[in-house]
């Protein structure tokens, strides 16, 4: 037989790769645990006609009337990020809630002060509530800061029994930040799969020694019509007033945790639910921090994290691209947006790695130093400092 010509090699090459990343990928799906897979074209569920693809298409067709979208803000954080995220949700879901420490209006909607009715006794000689008085007593605040993220975590609960009592006919519950994004075509891809009557409690799980594992709230997170019957069922064993929702706390002492998705979790599992982590497809990442490693790579993309506006605004205009809008957003896919900006040298950058740190006297010491070593991802010139900063990546790390 005669040899391969170059271009013919070439293209054998090229056949190899995609089979070898369609098999990984069938192999993926297949091989589920979980017992379902979302990323098909077109679910079952949607009105004769409809297909996903649009800005708010579970929306537009009415499958998603019964999904409340919560959003949890800070008093501190600035107006116009507020306007511009709320904005985004209301052409999609008009009736959304949204929570924060003070009371207000923005683009029609009500803010609800989430701890208005929280009892006295917790607020009592609690240093944690020193900011939330003089958001109160001035009506402004100078931002995010330490003391707003200290007192953010006393708001996850009241939150729930104010979710439940403002809409008690919902079926499921979807709780986002400012900086959370959410393709809502593959969310409604997700719940469709489940029964909201069961007790289900989904995002993406931190695993806090010796505790709990609990969905990260910045990455957005879902509880079930079950799951939240089942939480306030608990909490009327504390409430004092079961007609005024976010009276109590569920008999937990909050100023003892680090956040309020971890309290939430924790009077979660003593009601009976615990939480189904589903990572990657609620990610704590944005596009560019993304590791795309081989656990993301045929999964769909239900949130990402950390986003600011330009994130928000170039992730919109590159899915208005898409030239197969219908079919569900994956990874894979995903990565097409960010390859075009990696580049083998790039000035500015940094790999966010936390891992090894070399430092050399000159530029050139450092270059030689990270070439001889196979993980250094990069090496750089700190100009004022008068020395030279070589970063490693070791397995595990950032990349």
């Amino acid at each position: 037989m005669a040899p391969l010509k170059p271009l013919r090699r070439l293209c054998a090459a090229v056949v190899l790769v995609a089979f070898t990343f369609t098999f990984i990928c069938a192999s993926t799906f297949l091989q589920r645990s979980r017992g379902f897979e979302i990323a098909q074209a077109q679910p079952t569920g949607l009105p004769p006609g409809t297909r996903l693809g649009g800005t708010c298409s579970p929306f537009s067709a009415g499958v998603m009337s019964d999904v409340t979208i919560v959003l949890k803000i800070g008093a501190g954080e600035a107006i116009e990020r507020r306007s511009r995220y709320v904005t985004r949700l209301q052409s999609c879901k008009p009736d959304l809630l949204i929570f924060s420490d003070r009371q207000d209006k923005q683009n029609g909607f009500e803010i609800i002060d989430v701890l208005a009715n929280v009892q006295p006794g917790l607020k009592l000689n609690n240093p944690d509530f020193d900011i939330y008085d003089r958001i109160q007593e001035t009506d402004t605040t100078d931002g995010r800061s330490e003391e707003g993220w200290r007192l953010d975590k006393y708001k996850f609960l009241p939150m729930m029994e104010w979710t439940s009592y403002m809409r008690p006919k919902s079926q499921w519950f979807v709780f986002v930040e400012l900086d959370t994004y959410v393709n809502y075509d593959n969310l409604y891809r997700f719940l469709s799969t489940f029964d909201p009557t069961a007790a289900h409690y989904f995002g993406s799980p931190v695993w806090p020694k010796k505790k709990p594992a609990f969905a990260h709230g910045g990455s957005g997170f879902v509880l079930s019509r079950g799951a939240m019957d089942k939480l306030i069922g608990l909490g009327r064993k504390y409430g004092d007033d079961s007609h005024t929702p976010g009276t109590h706390f569920f008999g937990q002492d909050a100023e003892k945790f680090c956040c309020g998705d971890e309290v939430l979790a924790r009077v979660l599992k003593q009601s009976g639910v615990s939480l189904r982590g589903y990572w990657p497809m609620f990610n704590g990442e944005k596009p560019s921090t993304i590791s795309f490693g081989k656990g993301h790579w045929c999964e769909a993309v239900i949130s990402l994290h950390h986003l600011s506006d330009h994130d928000f605004a170039e992730l919109a205009e590159w899915e208005s691209l898409r030239t197969h809008s219908g079919l569900p957003l994956t990874f894979e896919e995903l990565f097409t947006m960010i390859e075009p900006q990696l580049y083998v040298d790039s000035y500015d950058w940094t790999n966010m790695s936390e891992d090894v740190v070399c430092k050399r006297d000159t530029v050139n010491d450092c270059g030689e130093a990270c070439f001889k070593d196979s993980k250094c991802m990069q090496f750089e010139y700190m100009g004022a400092a008068g020395f030279a900063n070589a970063d490693f990546e070791l397995d595990g790390g950032s990349n």
